[in-house]
């Protein structure tokens, strides 16, 4: 039995270890174990309240304790930068994450990491494993085995020899609101337009076609006088292009719902639809498929 296998016997049987990681030396327990938990806060001297990130293989061990992943997410955050050193704080499914890791709330922090042994090491357990740094809680994070505090080394089940490929800890952006927020800035840089609260504001209810967009409160419109409402689409390509967004940068999209011409209502309405069904975000600040409907003359 070689030291990876070793290390996932343990994790099975609700151990607790530490291993190497991309960004830094973890400390974990497979997630679904509550006294392992218990036991890893205790030995971590973890406040109750604080909540501990958790590794993943994939994208879809993540879903599996996540709600729905926004679009957005998986197009803005997920594609580019996993695997690696992002941790991203989505809304998770309560009833299958033990209150301590979530730290009583009802988000997770979930990172999928930039290393084959990690991720073998996951894949072996078959569950996430939680995944904060190997050190007492406030403590120095160490990027080295010799960092690792001895004493902390004395009260775990298993140390995973190796080495990581950084020394910067993780980012961490909390997605869990419509305006995103990096609470730890780390390994990865995340572009300013990521974290602005951008709005799509369309009106198709005249022949004075109208896209606008509003970036935290402030609002940029493009107007056409048209006879087909269709101008629309190529309206939107051209004010994001100016402010050199894209359309995942769309956080909400807002749509005036009438009165107004039937045609153009529609085309409207059907456009920002389908933007909302692609993106996986809100309009008219309702959820996809609650939209009222248009208020025709």
């Amino acid at each position: 039995m070689n030291n990876l296998e070793k290390t996932i016997k343990i994790l099975k049987k609700g151990g607790i270890v530490i291993f190497p990681t991309d960004t830094a030396f973890g400390i974990g327990c497979r997630i679904d174990d509550k006294k392992a938990v218990e036991r890893l806060f205790k030995l971590r001297k973890r406040a109750d309240n604080k909540p501990v990130p958790v590794l993943v293989d994939s994208v879809e061990m993540a879903e599996s304790y996540l709600k729905k992943i926004p679009e957005n997410v998986l197009e803005k955050l997920i594609k580019p930068f996993w695997p690696g050193a992002l941790t991203i704080i989505l809304k998770c499914e309560k009833t299958k994450i033990t209150s301590l890791v979530r730290g009583g709330g009802d988000t997770l922090g979930v990172r999928m990491p930039d290393k084959k042994q990690t991720r073998d090491l996951i894949k072996g357990v078959g569950v996430p494993i939680l995944g904060p740094s190997a050190n007492f809680s406030n403590g120095k994070t160490p990027f080295k085995i010799e960092e690792i505090d001895k004493k902390l080394i004395s009260l775990v089940d298993y140390v995973l020899s190796g080495d990581t490929k950084r020394v910067k800890t993780s980012t961490v952006i909390d997605c869990s609101k419509n305006s995103w927020e990096v609470l730890r800035k780390g390994e990865i840089e995340i572009k300013k337009n990521i974290q602005k609260n951008i709005v799509l504001d369309i009106d198709t209810a005249t022949m004075d076609i109208k896209a606008s967009l509003i970036v935290n409160g402030k609002s940029y419109s493009l107007r056409k006088k048209a006879q087909k409402a269709q101008i629309l689409l190529s309206l939107i390509e051209e004010i994001l292009r100016k402010h050199n967004l894209f359309l995942q940068d769309i956080s909400r999209i807002k749509v005036n719902t009438g009165p107004g011409s039937f045609t153009g209502l529609r085309v409207g309405i059907s456009i920002a639809n389908a933007l909302g069904v692609f993106l996986g975000i809100p309009i008219n600040n309702k959820k996809i498929g609650e939209l009222e409907e248009p208020k025709y003359k």
